[in-house]
């Protein structure tokens, strides 16, 4: 048996991927509500949903960056082991 397939993770971890994933998904979801909040303003300049466009591109570009580092960490491993 190899060192690798004796290792057990708790299946109530989130993988890299899918904490990413769910990252990027939150940052969308901000995306679409500062939009629906910008097209909708009546009160002049929307400057807090604006201001959040921003932050919900910084929360997406954060869950691709955990993807490729998982990707990165992975590959790693294949190298180590092959």
């Amino acid at each position: 048996m190899s060192a690798i397939s004796a290792v057990s993770f708790p299946a109530v971890l989130p993988s890299a991927a899918g904490s990413g994933l769910a990252t990027i998904e939150a940052g969308a979801q901000q995306l679409a509500q500062d939009a629906q909040q910008i097209a909708t303003s009546t009160d002049g300049v929307p400057v807090a949903p604006l201001a959040d466009l921003k932050q919900a591109s910084l929360v997406a570009e954060a869950g691709a960056a955990v993807i490729r580092t998982s990707d990165k960490m992975l590959g790693s491993l294949f190298d180590m082991f092959a």
